[in-house]
């Protein structure tokens, strides 16, 4: 159940989602107006976009074996997130693409991240009802014996026990404040998509820690943004009706 709820604060008080802003209030399931494919996403950013959600990959591992040579033991399914179909190397559409593994190279990432984003494509084969756990922007890659993918923008999900049940948004803070609370500060663009809508707040699962609250809605005010993978709620705040988003899985990126 659903039950925390954070809000940004308003014109008057700094950037960050405050303790007095946060409600334990219960939410409503609601309709969503960005679920579903539609000939409205496009086929790339508008221009006057607040951000580009186009070319992001879901990317799970198939098969729990692995071994010490990783380009002859891997397989990952690459999927644009949110979209039925994803164009594979040279231009054929599927399902999922097929790759043997996932080139972090260009990230310049410790060793230690690099074993962590590692760890995280591990865990979406050994307990594939999870979902993928990493979400990548880049390119496909000829290697000639195989086919790798080029990662250039990479985000870890950060709930062991989520789900990747929902719609896939990207969630930045708008620009807006108001007097009087509640006001829409978070606009959330449906990954791959151009359709967006600004909305209240995040509703959290009430098992969630404080910390892990703090770092998702902090997020939100970083220009890499937050992706969040859920649905439509609706709260109650000074007696008005909120437009919310649940979280059943949160990506944030690493660098």
């Amino acid at each position: 159940m659903m039950t925390h709820i954070a809000y940004l604060a308003s014109t008057l008080a700094p950037l960050l989602f405050t303790a007095c802003a946060q409600q334990d209030a219960g939410s409503t399931p609601g309709a969503d107006e960005l679920a579903g494919e539609s000939s409205a996403d496009g086929d790339k950013a508008d221009g006057n976009a607040l951000q580009d959600t186009f070319g992001i990959y879901t990317a799970q591992k198939i098969g729990a074996f692995n071994c010490n040579n990783i380009n002859n033991c891997t397989h990952v399914d690459l999927a644009l997130a949110g979209k039925s179909t994803t164009a594979c190397l040279g231009g054929a559409k599927a399902a999922t693409c097929s790759v043997h593994t996932l080139d972090f190279s260009k990230l310049a990432l410790s060793d230690a991240k690099t074993n962590k984003l590692m760890d995280a494509l591990q865990a979406s084969a050994a307990t594939p009802e999870i979902g993928p756990q990493l979400l990548v922007r880049g390119k496909f890659q000829n290697n000639v014996d195989w086919i790798t993918f080029q990662v250039t923008e990479v985000w870890m999900a950060q709930m062991a026990e989520g789900v990747t049940d929902g719609t896939f948004v990207m969630m930045r803070d708008n620009g807006r404040r108001c007097i009087t609370a509640p006001c829409e500060t978070i606009n959330e663009n449906r990954v791959n998509s151009t359709r967006s809508l600004d909305i209240d707040g995040l509703d959290f699962p009430s098992e969630m820690s404080s910390s892990l609250q703090n770092t998702l809605t902090t997020a939100t005010a970083k220009a890499d943004g937050l992706i969040v993978v859920g649905d439509r709620s609706h709260g109650k705040m000074s007696g008005q009706t909120t437009t919310l988003r649940t979280v059943n899985q949160a990506f944030v990126v690493v660098k």
